[in-house]
């Protein structure tokens, strides 16, 4: 079997290069958004300081927001957190608050979770400038208060990627937004890798390849899958 080479279309954590580099796996990492931290709005946080709450984080930046921050946002030892990945989890649990977990890119599951542990606590739901689920209209439909805070920005960064590449794998639907706005299109025997729901319907969008929606969203697993998926399918 000739040997591949795979694009990925994100900056990778050090833990999954050293994975790829020690099984010699070809690869070019590219991201197309660069992230911009919000800095907390301390009279707001000021007036739930004393109060439990459960925080909503549906990506790995407000995760990292959250920790980044969390000195400054009043939390408690009663406070909860809600997110659908293991990513995100294993973030959130330098906090050593307690963590729960829905399935990944499951709305409902992970709203009506919020809503029915509810206890009057405040309820916190963090995201980016770009929302790609339906959490707030669960919420709305329940009749919970709750507050939204945009807590991160993504700025598109537009780079021509030359080459043909074996296999393509995306971690955001903004991701392959911005890929094909700068002018990027996979070559069509091509497999693409979608990590999330989202994502993967929006490959299906813009592109005419066969596209594979991952099991696995954790950054390390999902090339693994992604990977041993090209291999089973060019044996």
């Amino acid at each position: 079997m000739r040997t591949p080479v795979f694009f990925i279309g994100e900056k990778l954590s050090g833990k999954t290069r050293q994975w790829l580099q020690k099984h010699q796996i070809q690869y070019i990492e590219q991201a197309f958004l660069r992230t911009e931290y919000k800095k907390p709005n301390r009279s707001f946080f000021g007036t739930v300081a004393r109060q439990s709450k459960q925080w909503v984080v549906t990506s790995t930046y407000s995760a990292h927001w959250l920790v980044r921050f969390a000195a400054q946002l009043g939390l408690t030892p009663t406070d909860r957190l809600y997110c659908w990945s293991e990513k995100q989890a294993e973030i959130l649990q330098k906090l050593e608050l307690p963590v729960f977990v829905s399935s990944f890119s499951n709305s409902n599951e992970l709203a009506e979770k919020v809503i029915v542990q509810n206890q009057g606590e405040t309820i916190l739901f963090l995201h980016g400038d770009k929302l790609y689920n339906d959490i707030s209209s669960v919420f709305d439909s329940s009749g919970l208060q709750y507050s939204e805070l945009e807590v991160y920005k993504n700025t598109p960064i537009e780079k021509f990627v030359s080459g043909i590449f074996d296999a393509y794998l995306f971690f955001s639907p903004n991701s392959i937004e911005n890929y094909k706005a700068s002018g990027n299109f996979p070559h069509p025997n091509s497999l693409i890798l979608a990590n999330e729901n989202s994502t993967a319907r929006a490959a299906w969008r813009v592109f005419t390849n066969k596209v594979y929606l991952s099991p696995e969203q954790e950054e390390l697993s999902f090339v693994q899958y992604s990977i041993a998926r090209w291999m089973d399918e060019n044996k």
